[in-house]
């Protein structure tokens, strides 16, 4: 007899421990399960509304800094080879253009304050893949920074193909407690055919004054307003750089594909539109003057 109970005890443990729980009723109320926010890649807009306005837990410019920097760099590279990445990730990556999508802060920032000029000229290149002087050098600037690197924007003035002297603008690092120039935008115009040769990575200011013009230099090149040159005084005197840097072996390009612009100019619009869907129009976007020069170009305005 207690041999039965036993065995009877057995199977309704058995059969009790494997048994579903009844579900629960309406007085039960059970939560849902946690949905996990997706991981959104600022490479590829998002697809709804709803996406564009949930917040970001850094900002977007920040996001785009670091995850390129990421790509770029191991915790055993030098100063030296770090700067390297950064220049030769600007020139394998961007294509001179009109610079793409640089009010979309204003959708992925999340209300925070406006960039600076040079913050939002960073944007074209690492976002798109595309942008002008201006925009290689402040994405140069940030994308070093984000390195752990000293580096500055530079406004100055280059030499044309014809022989003018044009508005432009370069970047300064600091590499091993020395200071240099780095022109990722002209070492791109002389480096597509198939190999980039380093004619402007890490030059000082004698092998940079043979085409540029910046700094205290450019405040006696009679070139310039007053209020420019005032300019000039309070935030454009770069520090010096006294030598060049020994120059690179020719680092074969491995060049991303060419940018469909069209179809991305396409896709900034769509991503506005949908925002100014959920939220109301956003309010006309004010121009964001460049540093010394002005949207005009350089010097006196022309008489008459």
């Amino acid at each position: 007899m207690k041999r039965w109970i036993l065995a009877a005890a057995a199977l309704l443990l058995l059969f009790g421990c494997s048994a579903k729980s009844p579900a629960p009723t309406p007085s039960e109320p059970q939560e849902p399960p946690a949905q996990e926010q997706p991981d959104y890649d600022a490479a590829d807009p998002p697809t709804s509304s709803q996406d564009l306005s949930a917040p970001s837990a850094r900002s977007y410019l920040d996001r785009l800094v670091e995850d390129t920097a990421s790509e770029l760099t191991t915790p055993d590279m030098t100063e030296f080879e770090k700067a390297k990445a950064a220049f030769d990730y600007m020139i394998e990556n961007t294509v001179f253009d009109e610079p793409i999508g640089l009010e979309l802060w204003r959708v992925r920032a999340d209300g925070e304050e406006a960039p600076t000029f040079v913050e939002q000229r960073a944007l074209s290149p690492l976002r798109f893949g595309v942008g002008m002087c201006e925009d290689y050098a402040a994405a140069l600037a940030l994308l070093l920074q984000g390195l752990g690197l000293e580096a500055e924007y530079v406004p100055g003035l280059t030499y044309s193909l014809q022989g003018n002297l044009v508005d432009h603008a370069w970047t300064m690092v600091k590499v091993d407690g020395v200071w240099y120039h780095l022109d990722s935008q002209l070492e791109d115009n002389v480096s597509r055919n198939g190999a980039i040769r380093y004619r402007y990575f890490m030059k000082s200011d004698a092998s940079m004054a043979r085409s540029h013009v910046w700094g205290q230099s450019l405040i006696g090149s009679g070139l310039l307003t007053p209020e420019q040159n005032a300019e000039i005084e309070e935030n454009f005197l770069a520090p010096s750089c006294p030598q060049d840097c020994p120059t690179p072996p020719e680092h074969v390009l491995a060049e991303a594909p060419a940018p469909n612009l069209p179809a991305l100019k396409q896709r900034v619009r769509e991503e506005l539109a949908a925002y100014e869907s959920e939220h109301g129009a956003l309010p006309p976007m004010e121009p964001s003057a460049p540093p010394l020069f002005g949207l005009a170009g350089f010097g006196p305005e022309d008489e008459g």
